[in-house]
């Protein structure tokens, strides 16, 4: 395989549970660590397969490669990187998922690394202040890709007290657990 990979063992049960809660007609927007989300919402896996290691049979032909692995035609978001630039702007409203409520798209995940950056920060205020449709779903594996997010941030539990500065509801569950990743889901993507 070439190039970076980002693999999410062990979080699976946040993909299974999300993507069984959402609409077919739903988005996914992850970052890089999006295997399981993209084979959670149906993608095939000889396709993923053939994507990771640069074949033509892969999602994109073999051109994203791990980084930048999605399936459009699956509910994923095609602009996967293009998240930095505005987050949540209504320009860019397929980015995060932000679509007017007769929309779908509503599905935002993100692991912990990324709510030690300024655009996570944006996202969530201009998702409160628009009253956008999206569901942000952190997944808190403790690390930001090599990191530990406690060695890089001040705050303990960022991703539980992020969502109260900007007055978002937060919910914190326990993400082994499908079932409870599911029950979460599927009562905020209502």
């Amino acid at each position: 395989m070439k190039g970076t990979s980002h693999l999410a063992l062990g979080q699976e049960a946040v993909a299974a549970g999300f993507a069984a809660a959402m609409n077919p007609d739903d988005y996914t927007f992850c970052t890089y660590r999006g295997h399981h989300h993209t084979l959670a919402r149906g993608a095939p896996m000889l396709s993923v397969l053939g994507e990771l290691m640069g074949r033509q049979c892969g999602l994109m032909k073999g051109k994203g490669g791990s980084m930048h692995l999605t399936s459009v035609a699956h509910g994923g978001d095609g602009l996967l990187r293009h998240r930095r630039r505005a987050p949540a702007d209504r320009r860019r409203r397929r980015v995060v998922g932000a679509v007017p409520r007769n929309e779908a798209g509503r599905g935002r995940l993100l692991r912990d690394g990324a709510t030690n950056i300024g655009a996570f920060h944006e996202a969530l205020n201009l998702a409160a202040v628009w009253k956008l449709p999206v569901v942000f779903c952190c997944e808190n594996n403790m690390y930001m890709e090599y990191t530990p997010i406690s060695a890089v941030t001040a705050v303990k539990h960022r991703p539980r007290t992020a969502p109260q500065a900007t007055g978002l509801e937060r919910q914190v569950i326990d993400g082994n657990d499908a079932d409870i990743v599911y029950s979460a889901a599927a009562r905020r993507l209502r």
